[in-house]
């Protein structure tokens, strides 16, 4: 087992507990690791930590991999491709918790929406009546929640690139495509090898699985096209369903096929083919933006292809009204003296700042700064919607020369931007420069990790600021 981490230690005991001698490698030594990871050696696990070269590693038959590890570069690289030629299987906690798991799954990906289209999937499903447990990514790993599973259930897997790169046979029942967007050029090879690994999610699907996808996305929807077109001409054989999904509104109705979908303010189920059902009106969906409605409409589809029979329309409505949106995302912290303060600290690209831009009307102050994650051109279209939305624009931390620097490439006005060294001092500003009817959203379309340990512990300082304020 390679790396110890959340997921990593349970499933090395996973392992361990099904009579596998287990070597357990960590670059961390024994005082960083997790509590979870310090008791392996009580189920027989062999621990090896720190700088330790992966001595052992060659007595391995299985090589399971804690997901985030970078399979594309050195050390690691030259590990895994050295035990595969000695024979050795290289497989990720996915694909290992998969082919254990006694009930159909769910994989819902995508560079964003993960957590939140998952999330609304468990509470529709058990609206429903339908025994459904969350796991994966961000959450708890699937091979954790094994033994509260049982043959009637769902499990309902959020999943990232970092799990598909070594999950050869993960197969689905409903796998949902949400976006593919820009991100993870510090993990991936190209950006075309990153978004090639997310479309594994479908790679073993068949005949009697469904693939759900979300067409507002430009290249999914691309990608949609193109699978239709091959599918007409014969150039493949894929015998999965799709169904495709929108949160925008259509006023001329649906597209003949299955689908799900908003028409006139109101979600609509057409779903299956020649009946429309209407669900809920927009104005009751308590969460912000066409991309939280695209992922509500993903979800309704999961939930209709998964539920069967027990689908049930108004208590997918209430599901949806009662819904609680994740922290850190869009997340309404405060409302002060007519000012609406927004936290959305989990984007950390610039497509999930646009978003949250297009979320709240105008006029709106952005905070934006961090770490970047991609290269400055990459920041163009983020300064191009700012300067169309008139906003107010407040930079901060490392990046933030670097984004000035885009913005006055396009011109943009001087007076509505500010730059400050600390998520603090862009905090002040943003109580001084706004007034009544304004809202400020921190959606810094960075990496937290140039001041914070991570984009909760960004978040969780955000809302204290704001108290204090």
């Amino acid at each position: 087992m390679i790396g110890l981490a959340r997921a990593g230690a349970p499933a090395a005991k996973f392992l361990a507990q099904r009579g596998a001698r287990v070597i357990g490698f960590d670059s961390e030594p024994r005082e960083k690791l997790l509590p979870e990871a310090r008791e392996l050696p009580n189920f027989g696990v062999e621990l090896v930590l720190g700088q330790h070269g992966f001595a052992g590693i060659e007595a391995c038959d299985l090589i399971v991999l804690s997901p985030g590890l970078k399979v594309h570069f050195e050390p690691l690289q030259s590990v895994i491709a050295a035990a595969e030629a000695r024979g050795a299987e290289v497989i990720g906690e996915l694909e290992l918790a998969s082919r254990f798991c006694p009930c159909p799954i769910i994989g819902v990906t995508g560079t964003k929406g993960k957590s939140t289209t998952t999330k609304l999937i468990t509470e529709m499903l058990r609206a429903c009546g339908v025994d459904a447990i969350a796991a994966g990514n961000t959450g708890t790993p699937l091979i954790e929640i094994l033994p509260d599973l049982g043959p009637e259930s769902w499990a309902v897997v959020e999943v990232s690139s970092f799990q598909l790169e070594k999950a050869p046979t993960f197969r689905p029942k409903i796998a949902v495509l949400l976006s593919l967007l820009e991100d993870h050029q510090d993990y991936h090879p190209t950006l075309e090898q990153y978004w090639e690994t997310k479309l594994k999610i479908f790679a073993n699907q068949n005949e009697g699985d469904t693939g759900i996808l979300n067409m507002d996305d430009k290249r999914v929807c691309k990608w949609a096209l193109e699978e239709i077109e091959d599918r007409v001409s014969g150039r493949n054989q894929h015998k999965w369903n799709g169904v495709t999904t929108s949160g925008k509104d259509y006023s001329e109705g649906g597209n003949g096929e299955d689908w799900v979908y908003f028409y006139n303010g109101q979600l609509v189920a057409e779903i299956p083919l020649g009946r429309s059902a209407p669900i809920i009106s927009e104005k009751e969906v308590p969460l912000q933006g066409q991309h939280n409605r695209a992922n509500i409409a993903a979800a309704v589809a999961a939930t209709y292809y998964a539920a069967g029979n027990k689908f049930d329309g108004p208590k997918i409505a209430d599901a949806i009204r009662n819904f609680q949106s994740l922290p850190h995302r869009l997340e309404i912290v405060a409302q002060k003296d007519g000012i609406t303060w927004v936290n959305d600290s989990q984007s950390t690209i610039p497509d999930a700042a646009i978003a949250a831009l297009h979320s709240f009307p105008a006029p709106v102050t952005l905070l934006v700064g961090g770490r970047a994650k991609i290269e400055a051109a990459g920041y163009l279209g983020l300064m191009r919607a700012v300067r169309d939305q008139k906003a107010r624009l407040i930079l901060f931390g490392e990046a933030a020369e670097m984004l000035y620097e885009v913005a006055l490439s396009l011109d943009m006005e001087k007076l509505y931007i500010f730059r400050e060294k600390t998520l603090a001092d862009a905090v002040r500003t943003a109580k001084i420069q706004s007034s009544k009817g304004e809202s400020v959203i921190l959606s810094p379309a960075c990496a937290s990790f140039d001041q914070f340990k991570s984009y909760e512990h960004r978040g969780e300082t955000f809302r204290q600021l704001v108290r204090d304020i």
